[in-house]
């Protein structure tokens, strides 16, 4: 009796969710440490490149700014092979994490935008570390069939938070420079992961309590080491996996030839202020959150390829807004639109991962991370390049076809696939 008096008081229901109290400690922990990011989000994020664009940053440096985050990535597949290897993500989180944000201080107080961009590879290089490993983190934390709604719902706070945030930080730079939202950033970035490292994680997967996602999700424990050749085995056996990579590849290739024409818009053909980045800014974490919120809801209770059909779309759009019109109604359009996706792509991606191949999550984010790393570092280097002999309206418009593309790819490769439906 007294054994099953202690089981049932380690449960607890919130949110209309039931769940253990380890796992709602870990929510509450997940939600202070988002919110303390969000300061380094935005920061780092949304006004990073326009700082370094405003202390002279070329059109090459901007290229190279953009393609940052896509390096270090390119070595993903590696760093999954060692981390799943460990069979501990955790220190693969916290370290990179640490590191990295203390590297904004670097511009904070050298000014120059080759320091910028010497800052940036370093930080995303130590990012391609972290981001297999915060996959097979994720789901130590939460279990299968509440995992959307969670980690949509701390997404949503954090949000929240930077709505108020991109307007006081395009403010503070507009008045003072960057050095102080720079200085601010980094500080919070490290109190967040401080923060997260306080997490306790299952020592195996959270499962599903439903009992035929149990039998689905199990791991196949005999595996204990994976090579290239076997990654790319599981991508050409899998008709899901590898529609879905091939429609990232093309949509997300499209948003990278895109992103830094976006910055370069913004500062030097619109002449916008920081303030008024602030405003489109605002717009942009406005439809993150939204959409965090709606699609958390979505991913648990609905086929997960509609969710991520809608993600994929928003790349094209956004491209199409600033080619076609070039305004600056069109650039906080295109900040909602960007919400949109980058909220999908961000928990709707992990979630299909989850779902798709359980216990071998950090291997396929490291496929899907590698991909993104190629893309992501030739896109911006080819699009800023250009920008000598083409137009920004032409360049925009091939990016907004390659997210249709991608779009398409998606749409009519899974029109008969029944897998990954929600738990509901």
């Amino acid at each position: 009796m007294l054994g099953r008096m202690s089981k049932a008081s380690s449960h607890v229901v919130k949110f209309g969710m039931p769940m253990t109290a380890r796992v709602w400690r870990n929510a509450r922990i997940d939600l202070g440490a988002s919110c303390l990011f969000g300061l380094f989000n935005v920061v780092m994020n949304q006004f990073y490149v326009a700082f370094a664009i405003q202390q002279g940053a070329s059109n090459l440096q901007v290229g190279l700014l953009t393609a940052a985050p896509a390096v270090g990535l390119i070595f993903s597949p590696i760093w999954a092979n060692w981390i799943e290897k460990s069979r501990n993500p955790k220190p693969f989180v916290i370290i990179p994490n640490a590191i990295g944000r203390l590297l904004l201080l670097l511009p904070a107080f050298f000014s120059y935008p080759s320091v910028y961009v010497v800052a940036a590879l370093l930080f995303q290089l130590l990012m391609g570390i972290q981001s297999p490993a915060y996959a097979a983190l994720v789901s130590r934390m939460y279990p299968t069939d509440i995992r959307g709604r969670l980690m949509g719902y701390v997404r949503v706070a954090m949000g929240i938070l930077m709505i108020p945030l991109a307007y006081m930080v395009g403010g503070w730079s507009e008045a003072f420079g960057p050095s102080g939202p720079l200085i601010a950033a980094s500080i919070a970035g490290v109190l967040s992961i401080g923060l997260f490292n306080t997490l306790k994680l299952s020592k195996k997967v959270e499962r599903s309590s439903h009992p035929a996602m149990k039998a689905d999700a199990e791991p196949d424990r005999k595996r204990q080491k994976f090579s290239m050749r076997e990654q790319w085995e599981l991508v050409v056996s899998n008709r899901t996996l590898a529609v879905f990579l091939a429609a990232t590849t093309f949509a997300g290739f499209g948003n990278m030839l895109a992103s830094p024409l976006y910055q370069i818009t913004q500062v030097d053909v619109l002449e916008l202020s920081n303030v008024q980045i602030g405003y489109a800014r605002v717009a942009y974490f406005t439809a993150l959150l939204l959409t965090f919120w709606i699609a958390g809801l979505m991913i648990d209770r609905f086929h997960i390829k509609y969710t991520l059909m809608i993600g994929i779309g928003a790349y094209a759009v956004v491209p199409m807004l600033y080619g076609v019109w070039g305004t600056y109604s069109a650039v906080i359009a295109g900040n909602a639109i960007q919400g949109i996706g980058e909220a999908i792509w961000d928990i709707g991606i992990l979630a299909f991962v989850f779902r798709l191949v359980p216990g071998r999550e950090a291997m396929v984010f490291g496929i899907h991370l590698m991909l993104f790393g190629a893309r992501g570092t030739v896109g911006p280097l080819l699009s800023s390049s250009l920008t000598s002999s083409l137009s920004l309206s032409t360049l925009l418009i091939a990016a907004s076809i390659c997210g249709w593309i991608g779009t398409a790819l998606f749409v009519f490769g899974n029109r008969n696939q029944k897998g990954l439906a929600g738990s509901s």
